[in-house]
């Protein structure tokens, strides 16, 4: 073999070679990209998701509290009208009493009661409808024996409850 040819088919083979070379190296680089863009975005995702929920449970923990803040407040209003009632009844000042505001205040709380429902928990839900059934008790029959220290207790109970859920949502004392 003449030492052109064998110079001249060298060249052809490391030519073939090194774009095989590069071919491969390509494919291999092309490969890693797409594993490390796949796990890049896989990341990216899961990010997005967890933050997502973060503020939709911190949303839903700032609903929650004002919902039970409110009736809360439209318990005290209850508690307040009636007994601002009471002690014009017992002062026989029979015209500036107003009989409807404890029932005026009573929708109002039945109105904070039924928000209970959008936010939750049951336990929450339930012991703000004994609060108000227990507020209507008191409204209807406040000179009965007992009613009122029952409608301290079911306040006691809300307060108990919504503690709970809070501290189960990262609020409130642990």
């Amino acid at each position: 073999m003449d030492e052109g040819n064998a110079a001249f088919y060298a060249a052809i083979i490391g030519f073939a070679a090194a774009i095989i070379g590069a071919a491969v190296g390509g494919w291999a680089s092309w490969r890693a990209a797409r594993h490390s863009a796949d796990a890049a975005v896989r990341a990216a995702i899961e990010q997005v998701t967890r933050q997502a929920d973060s503020e939709r449970k911190h949303w839903v923990r700032q609903e929650r509290r004002a919902a039970y803040a409110s009736v809360i407040d439209a318990y005290m209003r209850f508690v307040s009208a009636s007994a601002s009632l009471t002690s014009r009844l017992e002062l026989s000042d029979r015209a500036a009493a107003q009989p409807q505001e404890p029932f005026e205040r009573l929708a109002e709380l039945g109105m904070a009661c039924r928000k209970l429902a959008l936010f939750g928990p049951a336990s929450v839900e339930e012991a703000g409808l004994e609060l108000q059934m227990r507020a209507d008790a008191k409204a209807r029959r406040p000179s009965e024996a007992g009613v009122g220290v029952r409608a301290g207790a079911a306040l006691g109970g809300f307060l108990a409850a919504c503690k709970e859920v809070l501290a189960v949502d990262g609020e409130g004392d642990h």
